[in-house]
């Protein structure tokens, strides 16, 4: 007779199960269906290059071969979502410097503009010593250009209000934030409420940049700096500067401006690259044993937590060696570059990886 009181009990079961599942039907309740998996989304890459010039010295050049032909040994280096430079000077048909005591002042033509817009730039930060090369047109024709190729300025503008705001870049993981700041080059260069200019690096500009960036929601704020002196190494004020941005909740900094490598460092949990070295840049730069003419291309992969990593590449950029058409380095000089950056940058044949 066992058996048919297992049959009694199971038929019980059934009877009560159904009653439970009719009362959540009548009450209007429904069984939670657990959400269908979604699949992992891939990291999203920021690519920054260093400084950018199409113009000077390499002038002859782009005339003949055209704006794209510096790019061309290095195309595939620049692949990604987001491609972001430092713009050495205006672009505008103005050749008349804007202070002629000035040693160096540059302009580019709008063919510029274009050629940036074909190999992908998506953003120019534009705020450095040759944002004002051509006074307050200058800046408004560089502007106007870039809008028309549908690339977005930061850290330079026709007020301050204007140059203060970060660019704000949208990835499927999160926002980034990239707050534009370089060196005070004084206050006639300086963007005030009603004239353009630059925003200087101090500790109040510093924190109004990342507030800002998380007024504008940012889950993650970068410094791009100009710093730092041409050709030399790293300063005692990169290096405060560097702790201040920790301080003030910033995720990374990367610099620019010294036209020439400078290393990696760590700064609480925060990474810095002091210098990336230039990219495309049209003039014949002064390098030397101490200060070779090497570049990086920076690859930051964004995820699900935040920033994981950062991918460096190595470019040759003496203009004695390379014509104004950057190169990879081979993988000899890769290792050599990267053995002199940082102790704790993970070298791969001709590029390294530095995570933190």
């Amino acid at each position: 007779m066992e058996w048919i009181n297992i049959f009694k009990h199971q038929t019980i079961c059934r009877l009560s199960l159904s009653l439970i599942c009719l009362v959540l039907f009548l009450s209007g309740c429904q069984p939670e269906v657990p959400p269908p998996l979604q699949p992992d989304l891939p990291h999203f890459q920021i690519v920054f290059l260093g400084d950018l010039l199409l113009a000077d010295a390499a002038q002859p050049l782009l005339d003949e071969h055209g704006y794209t032909w510096p790019f061309e040994q290095i195309a595939e280096l620049i692949q990604g979502d987001y491609l972001i430079a430092n713009l050495e000077g205006p672009i505008t048909t103005d050749q008349q410097p804007w202070d002629p005591d000035q040693r160096w002042s540059y302009n580019a033509q709008p063919q510029a503009a274009q050629a940036l817009a074909e190999i992908g730039i998506d953003a120019l930060g534009f705020s450095n010593n040759h944002t004002m090369d051509r006074g307050s047109e200058g800046i408004r024709d560089t502007l106007a250009h870039l809008e028309t190729n549908r690339i977005t300025a930061f850290g330079a503008a026709l007020n301050q209000e204007q140059a203060e705001q970060p660019l704000i870049i949208e990835s499927p993981h999160g926002t980034v934030a990239v707050v534009a700041l370089s060196s005070d080059w004084g206050t006639d260069r300086t963007a005030s409420e009603n004239s353009p200019g630059t925003v200087p690096l101090s500790k109040a500009s510093i924190k109004k940049g990342y507030q800002l960036a998380q007024a504008a929601g940012a889950d993650w704020v970068i410094g791009y700096v100009h710093w730092g002196s041409n050709y030399t190494e790293i300063s005692d004020s990169q290096r405060r500067w560097g702790r201040a941005f920790a301080r003030a909740g910033y995720h990374l900094i990367i610099g620019h401006g010294a036209h020439s490598l400078q290393p990696v460092e760590i700064i609480n949990g925060m990474p810095v690259l002091y210098s990336l070295g230039n990219s495309i840049f049209g003039t014949p730069g002064r390098f030397n044993e101490d200060f070779p003419g090497f570049g990086l291309i920076a690859h930051l992969e964004v995820g699900p937590q935040g920033f994981s990593q950062l991918r460096l590449n190595c470019i040759q950029t003496n203009n004695q060696i390379v014509n104004f058409q950057p190169l990879p380095c081979t993988r000899d000089q890769a290792q050599a570059v990267f053995g002199s950056l940082a102790e704790r940058l993970l070298i791969k044949d001709n590029h390294a990886v530095l995570t933190w």
